[in-house]
């Protein structure tokens, strides 16, 4: 399911700017900053800044990526996702879990796709 949004933000990026998305001599993504590929630790003392940077970011991207870190991943082993359930069973058990565990982590990163250098530009 992640490869499907994946691919259709990628596709809608395309479409809006008419380029070809995967160039044989190019990367598909590169840093805003290549020198600085670390990750942005956002916490009290910094939040309200990072918040409106995060926000100009999402404004302009084509799609953006969030990931959770939670206290846990299943809660009975029944309940672990496999491929070939059904999108509804999948997100019941998702679902089961979300609502038992708590998120230690909340990851975002905004991504913007770079016509001119023909990649995606990535704000962690």
């Amino acid at each position: 399911m992640k490869k499907y949004f994946l691919v259709r933000a990628m596709t809608e990026a395309q479409a809006r700017n008419g380029t070809q998305l995967f160039p044989s001599n190019r990367s598909l993504c590169t840093s805003s900053n290549s020198s600085d590929l670390a990750l942005k630790n956002v916490t009290k003392s910094n939040f309200e800044p990072a918040l409106a940077e995060l926000r100009s970011h999402v404004r302009e991207a084509d799609f953006v990526s969030i990931d959770l870190e939670m206290t846990g991943v299943t809660s009975a082993p029944w309940r672990e996702s496999f491929e070939f359930d059904r999108s509804d069973i999948r997100y019941l058990k998702v679902k089961d879990s979300a609502e038992k565990f708590a998120v230690v982590q909340f990851g975002v990163c905004p991504f913007r796709w770079d016509s001119k250098n023909h990649s995606f530009i990535a704000h962690p």
